[in-house]
Formats: structure tokens, C-alpha cells, sequence
């Protein structure tokens, strides 16, 4: 904790006040970035069943193709929401806004339980391991989600290991192994290889490397 007072303040001169407010600015967006994402997490992309869908995807920003965006939300993932669930808490949040408190780049751990029913057969339990990097851009007054989603690190059926039992990424129809490994799975677990860091969290001076909030080369660093 702070050792400081309220009369402190009126030591401070207008240039270290307006400094000190613009710190707190991004202190605060930090903190509604996390319950953003975490809204997405809990309510998988906030589809929330019966109720009006709150849009926490950017949609006004040129690089978004908004038709595939809203395409890829009408395919069917499963048959049934019977016997499916999703959990996945997000956890060690590394995030940094950046100087005009618009945009943010950020990676969370998301350690995870899943129920998984694709054709009305039997649920199958999952534990899954994975990251969800992204960047985050001010829109509308509100911070929304430009690009980023979980990716797996692990996923596995729950009586076997994830040495051995690697499942694939749920589409339809369903990816084949090199398919997969073209896909999410190029950041899965290997036996055979040897892990290296990715995504990367970004790092304090990311805004300086990185200027464009499309560019996600910050996660690839050590690769």
C-alpha cells in the first residue's frame, strides 16, 4: 500500500496530477478488459441463451470482416447444448494498455473442464490446458475484443493423459491430424518436441515494437 495522504496531492504540480490520472485511467481499463474477456469465458462469446446478445466483439474496426464474423456465429458446433459445457477460467492475466488508453494487448492462462457432445452421444469429459492472447480496442466508449481466442495447449479426455490422448479442435467437419496441426494445434503439446513460450505475453514497451493493434508478431517473439 501506498504510504501517501489526500494533502499529497496538493504537492503534486498539474503536469504530475495529470500524469497520476492518466496512470489511473489505465489501471481502470485493465480491470474492465479482465471482466470483458471474462464475460466471453463464462458466457462463451456472451451467447448468452433467451437474451439479447452483448456485442464484446469490435465491429467498426476495418480490419474485422464482420459478414464471417457473424457467418461463422450461425454454424452449428454441436447437435445439442444437451450434455455440453464449457469452463474456462481465465487466469495470470498480462496486460498493457497502451499511452491514449485505447488499445491493449493481453495473454491469460485458461485452465479448463469441458462436457462434450458433438452428435447427441454420450458426453465426453475433457480437461484442457490453453491460452487466449488477443488485442482489445476501445469502441463505442466500451473496450471490446478486436482479435484473439483460446488456444489449446492440452486437451484431453479426462481418464487418459495428454501425452497420449490429444483431442483435436471441434469443427465441422471434423479436421483431420495434419488439418489440426495447421490449425490450433500447432500450439498443442508434443511428445517428441521440445515447448518454447508461445504466445508470448506482451511486454511493458510492446506499444514502441508493435504499434498496430492488428499485428500479433509480439506473441512469436522466441519462435
Amino acid at each position: 500500500m501506498l504510504d501517501i495522504c489526500l494533502e499529497d496531492f496538493d504537492l503534486l504540480s498539474d503536469e504530475e496530477f495529470e500524469a497520476l490520472e492518466r496512470e489511473t485511467a489505465r489501471l481502470t481499463s485493465a480491470w474492465q478488459v479482465q471482466n470483458m474477456r471474462g464475460c466471453a469465458a463464462v458466457f462463451w462469446d456472451d451467447q448468452r441463451i433467451g437474451e439479447k446478445r452483448h456485442e464484446l466483439n469490435a465491429i467498426k474496426h476495418p480490419s474485422v470482416n464482420v459478414e464471417a464474423l457473424y457467418a461463422g456465429r450461425m454454424k452449428a458446433v454441436v447437435d445439442s447444448l444437451e450434455g455440453n459445457s464449457l469452463i474456462h477460467p481465465l487466469t495470470t492475466p498480462v496486460i498493457v494498455v497502451d499511452e491514449t488508453n485505447t488499445k491493449c494487448r493481453s495473454v491469460w492462462w485458461s485452465i479448463g473442464v469441458e462436457g462434450l457432445s458433438k452428435f447427441r452421444e454420450k458426453p465426453l469429459a475433457i480437461i484442457s490446458l490453453g491460452m487466449v492472447p488477443g488485442c482489445n480496442i476501445v469502441e463505442d466508449g466500451e473496450w471490446k475484443m478486436l482479435w484473439g481466442a483460446w488456444q489449446r495447449t492440452t486437451k484431453n479426455e479426462y481418464h487418459h493423459s495428454w501425452v497420449e490422448d490429444m483431442q483435436r479442435t471441434n469443427t465441422r467437419p471434423p479436421l483431420t491430424k495434419e488439418q489440426d496441426r495447421a490449425f490450433l494445434g500447432k500450439y498443442a503439446y508434443m511428445k517428441d518436441e521440445v515447448r518454447k513460450p508461445s504466445p508470448e505475453p506482451p511486454h511493458e514497451d510492446t506499444w514502441e515494437q508493435f504499434p498496430d493493434e492488428t499485428d500479433n508478431s509480439f506473441l512469436y517473439i522466441n519462435l
